[in-house]
């Protein structure tokens, strides 16, 4: 008789496993499913923010004298609102095919970007109010960004620790990679579906919650690295990452001439495109300038150069041709989001990020209702847990078009209030319905938001704006909304709380 080649696993380990499994995701199960969609929307992220503003004049190069007149624009604005610490160019080799600037005040947060022309010229503000909420929420969950970075870099080892104490508790789980079992109880087919998903996109699974967590905790690194080597200097040790710094000095100083610092560069990487030009601490002896270099076919994607503020050449962050720990440090952001390639390869690479990022979130989702199926299984419901979770799950889109709507229609109002308050209205119908008939009522409110948002959308840019880009948006926004329409079924058996046909008893 043949040998299986497969190893036989203590019954006790996989037990001690699957209890840690289940300990994690239940632990954490709300705050890595925010994470995991948040994630996977901000793969599209340069879309989003093309489609936020499509009618900005697009572009495929920009000389370096434009680049020059675009940083000068963009100081202009920036002494306009009070703002010295920071002014940054984005070029069409940084994801958008457009030309922006944007200034920042670290102090209070107050930040602007502005959509420019051909020239360097201001032609409007850009609205980038759902891309930077959804920026926020996914890198630091709307906290302190310190706090909320560490935050998140905790929930990307919880996550990489459940995938691993997931993977050692199903040892059949390679075996049984393509086994489906159709037609029996909702939990079975809930665990097989949990399970197909977990092994198929397993490097996926590893990759992100790796990088993530790295990327979070990257205060804590930095500060060990701090200790290690440089006796607790932190700035030192942020120099080995960030690239070298300038001494901060307020006296006034004139700013430096920006076009041969950039050509200088552009000689000695023939193969790279100007990607970011930027200037930190505007107009004072302690300014220096980031010129950020893209390599289409290098991982890191792009490296900073750093000049003085008069122009000195200080060296740059080493992710392109630095030590090996530079190189992997400059990778894990685009390996961490999917931002990377170039040409059809690069939507490839995206397309794969946004399937797989999706794969992760049901396998989150599925996780839980697989615990509260096993629950009821036992004689051991738990409706209100279960509520809970599906008020949790669907009301995200809901609260993320919502978010959209309102920036869309130019209403000043709080991103996050507004985010909070709809994912807390998700809630609410819990106390009149069954758990199906509210994760019924939230597709449908969902898939109607949604269709709102590509009609807003419409109305206030157009059907066919300068930028296609927003076109394909809109129709994956439609097609999303289908999706989640058709998910529910019997509209009228939905508001009844009727089982649908085809649905299993549980």
């Amino acid at each position: 008789m043949a040998q299986t080649i497969w190893p036989k696993v203590k019954p006790s380990f996989v037990s001690a496993m699957l209890a840690g499994h289940s300990a994690l995701g239940l632990a954490f199960a709300v705050l890595i499913y925010v994470v995991c969609l948040s994630g996977t929307v901000l793969v599209m992220a340069h879309e989003i923010d093309r489609w936020e503003t499509p009618n900005a004049p697009v572009m495929e190069e920009v000389e370096t004298p434009v680049l020059a007149a675009a940083l000068q624009a963009g100081i202009v604005e920036a002494r306009a609102a009070g703002v010295t610490d920071y002014v940054n160019v984005t070029t069409p080799h940084d994801g958008t095919p457009t030309l922006s600037v944007r200034y920042a005040d670290f102090e209070t947060g107050e930040e602007k970007t502005f959509a420019l022309d051909e020239t360097g010229a201001v032609v409007g503000e850009r609205a980038d109010g759902f891309g930077h909420f959804m920026e926020h929420l996914h890198f630091y969950l709307h906290l302190p960004q310190t706090i909320g970075l560490f935050v998140v870099g905790l929930i990307g080892v919880a996550l990489l620790s459940s995938v691993w104490s997931g993977v050692l508790s199903h040892p059949r789980i390679f075996r049984d990679a393509f086994r489906f079992r159709r037609g029996g109880t909702k939990r079975l087919e809930e665990a097989d579906l949990h399970n197909r998903l977990s092994v198929w996109g397993l490097p996926f699974h590893i990759v992100v919650p790796l990088t993530g967590a790295i990327l979070g905790l990257s205060t804590l690194v930095l500060g060990i690295l701090a200790m290690a080597a440089f006796d607790g200097d932190m700035a030192r040790a942020g120099e080995v990452v960030g690239g070298p710094r300038v001494e901060a000095n307020d006296a006034p100083m004139a700013l430096p001439d920006i076009v041969p610092l950039v050509d200088g560069l552009k000689a000695d990487h023939p193969d790279a495109k100007v990607a970011r030009l930027g200037i930190r601490s505007v107009g004072t002896k302690g300014q220096w300038v980031q010129v950020d270099l893209a390599t289409a076919d290098d991982l890191t994607v792009t490296d900073r150069y750093i000049f003085d503020g008069e122009g000195a050449y200080l060296g740059s962050r080493g992710f392109s041709d630095g030590s090996l720990g530079n190189q992997v440090i400059g990778a894990l952001g685009p390996l961490h989001f999917g931002w990377w390639g170039a040409g059809v390869w690069a939507g490839l690479v995206k397309a794969s990020y946004v399937l797989l990022g999706f794969a992760l979130t049901v396998i989150t989702s599925s996780g839980v209702a697989i615990w509260i199926a096993r629950r009821k299984a036992k004689g051991k419901p738990v409706p209100g847990w279960e509520k809970a979770w599906t008020g949790a799950v669907w009301g995200q889109p809901l609260a993320y078009a919502g978010v959209a709507l309102a920036a869309l229609a130019g209403l000043h109002v709080p991103e996050v209030a507004l985010y909070l308050l709809l994912c807390a209205a998700a809630f609410v119908p819990a106390f009149f319905v069954p758990a199906l008939t509210l994760s019924r009522m939230l597709r449908i409110a969902s898939a109607v938001a949604i269709v709102l948002v590509v009609a807003v959308h419409v109305g206030v840019h157009g059907l066919f704006p300068a930028d296609g880009m927003a076109v394909f948006i809109n129709l994956l926004l439609l097609l999303a909304a289908g999706l989640l329409a058709g998910s529910v079924g019997n509209l009228l058996g939905a508001l009844s709380g009727r089982r649908p046909a085809g649905v299993p008893a549980e």
